[in-house]
C-alpha cells in the first residue's frame, strides 16, 4: 500500500493502518517511482503531499493505464482545523480527480475505535467492486 503523506502524519497512517504493509513517500518523484515499481494494491494520498501536491498525484494515477484502477484514500490529515468550505471543495474536486474515497480524518480521534473504523473503510477498497456498496452501508455513522 502506498501511503504518499506529510512527513507529520506518517506516525497517525501507521496507527490507522496498523496490519498492513506500507510504502511511505513524501513527495510526488518518490510516489511516481514506486507506482512505476508495480505491485501497488492501494494508494492513500494526504493534501499535504510535497507541498499540496495531491492533485498532480491523483492526475498522474489516473491518467497512467496501468494504474486507472488502484483504489486511492484522498484525505485531510492535517494539524489544523480546515473551514467547511474548503473540506467540501477538496471532498469534490478529490472526486473529479478520481479518488475512490474521500476521508477528513480531523473528523475522527486518533484512538483505537476510530483507527479501526477507519481501517475497515481502507480494507473494503480491496475487496471486489461488486460488495464495496454494501460495505458502504454498514460502515456509516450511527448514532
Amino acid at each position: 500500500m502506498l501511503t504518499a503523506v506529510a512527513p507529520d502524519t506518517e506516525e497517525r497512517v501507521r496507527r490507522i493502518l496498523s496490519g498492513h504493509d506500507l510504502l511511505f513517500v513524501h513527495d510526488l518523484g518518490a510516489a511516481e517511482a514506486a507506482l512505476a515499481q508495480g505491485g501497488i494494491a492501494l494508494v492513500v494520498v494526504g493534501a499535504r503531499i510535497d507541498e499540496s501536491r495531491m492533485f498532480d498525484l491523483l492526475g498522474y494515477i489516473r491518467r497512467h493505464a496501468e494504474h486507472m484502477k488502484i483504489p486511492i484514500v484522498a484525505a485531510i490529515i492535517a494539524p489544523t482545523t480546515m473551514s467547511a468550505e474548503t473540506v467540501t471543495g477538496l471532498a469534490h474536486t478529490t472526486k473529479i480527480f478520481g479518488a475512490s474515497v474521500f476521508i477528513n480524518l480531523n473528523d475522527f480521534l486518533d484512538d483505537e475505535t476510530q483507527n479501526t473504523r477507519l481501517r475497515i473503510i481502507v480494507d473494503a477498497l480491496l475487496l471486489p467492486a461488486s460488495v464495496i456498496p454494501e460495505v458502504a452501508e454498514k460502515l456509516k455513522p450511527g448514532p
